[in-house]
């Protein structure tokens, strides 16, 4: 009889620890998959913000470049946005040429 409970309760025990192992590993696997969200997530939100900011220093840069000159103002702001754009966002420096020639505009008030 002694053996008959012992081989339960190792059986039991063997269940318990298995029941308990596979709950921890999905708990595990469902953290991962929302931590894998999240950056894909934040992802998302800097290609949008990467393709808007293009978007507005190339439209601005044409702008500047048909009127013929820019403003110190305008000049600061379109320089802002594009070390943002092209450094913290890491854009592929397709902007640079536009950027050298907006630079090269004559300053009027």
């Amino acid at each position: 009889m002694d053996i008959l409970i012992a081989v339960i309760g190792g059986g039991v025990g063997a269940a318990v620890v298995t029941v308990v192992g596979q709950l921890l590993t999905a708990r595990q696997a469902r953290k991962y998959r929302q931590e894998d969200k999240e950056r894909d997530d934040i992802q998302a939100l800097k290609d949008g913000v990467s393709w808007l900011l293009y978007d507005r220093i190339l439209y601005l840069a044409r702008k500047y470049l048909d009127r013929g000159y820019i403003t110190l103002a305008d000049l600061k702001i379109i320089k802002e946005q594009h070390r943002v754009y092209h450094v913290r966002l890491g854009g592929n420096g397709y902007l640079d040429k536009v950027m050298e020639a907006v630079e090269a505009l004559p300053l009027k008030d």
